[in-house]
């Protein structure tokens, strides 16, 4: 078992952490594609509040649910509970926020592949 290997002790065991999962089977729209929307719903929430610094506080609900759902949809909810995520990104500069998205694509999964606790 992947899990009990001590080389494997930094790997993320449950990366959704105690969120609810279930496994789907289904036919439908990539859900890369999906990602990708998401990536560019928040690099456009970003932009407008780059640009609207006096409205930045009332962007920060759309960001954060933004941002729950594609950490969601990557199997990485687990990072949602950091509630200083939304306010970071959203005033933190456009490298920042595309360096934390790629990070996100990176090691994250729209699959649900990733089952190390299993």
């Amino acid at each position: 078992m992947p899990h009990n290997n001590p080389e494997n002790q930094s790997l993320p065991l449950n990366a959704n952490g105690p969120a609810y999962t279930v496994r789907q089977v289904r036919h439908g729209v990539p859900l890369s594609h999906v990602a990708e929307k998401l990536d560019s719903a928040i690099q456009a929430l970003h932009s407008y509040g780059q640009g609207h610094s006096n409205e930045r506080d009332g962007l920060l609900p759309a960001m954060y649910y933004l941002l729950v759902a594609h950490l969601g949809l990557h199997n990485m909810l687990g990072k949602a509970n950091d509630r200083s995520l939304a306010a970071r990104l959203l005033n933190g500069s456009d490298k920042e926020l595309d360096a934390w998205l790629q990070l996100v694509a990176r090691e994250g999964d729209v699959h649900g592949l990733a089952e190390l606790d299993q």
